[in-house]
């Protein structure tokens, strides 16, 4: 895909395409005249790296309050509760139950998928 002619991912058209300002993340950003498709062909990654994942989980396993995390981390106090929900959400189906017990002494109870 060569940036001087970007193609529509909706109609696949190549002429008409017209640049329509820039997302928030600073890539240019593209409108087909034919459909009205906007589109980005080349985004640029947004979000978290996974080390800052990372931090935030171990501190949240460590004890330390979501607000408190996302103040030493400069984020947002929603994307550690997401990042721990995803995390919990994805744990094995086959871990002992004794690493549950311990995961919900170190505060995961309100996140384990499994509690009854």
């Amino acid at each position: 895909m060569s940036l001087e002619h970007p193609t529509c991912p909706a109609c696949h058209g190549r002429e008409c395409q017209i640049k329509d300002g820039y997302t928030p993340s600073g890539s240019q950003r593209y409108r087909c005249k034919l459909c009205g498709c906007r589109y980005t062909p080349v985004p640029k990654p947004h979000g978290y790296d996974d080390e800052i994942r990372l931090q935030a989980l171990t501190l949240f396993l460590e004890g330390v309050s979501l607000r408190t995390i996302s103040r030493i981390l400069a984020v947002n106090h929603q994307s550690v509760a997401n990042w721990v929900n995803h995390f919990a959400g994805n744990l094995p189906e086959d871990l002992p139950d004794s690493v549950l017990e311990t995961a919900v002494l170190d505060g995961l109870i309100t996140f384990n998928p499994r509690r009854k």
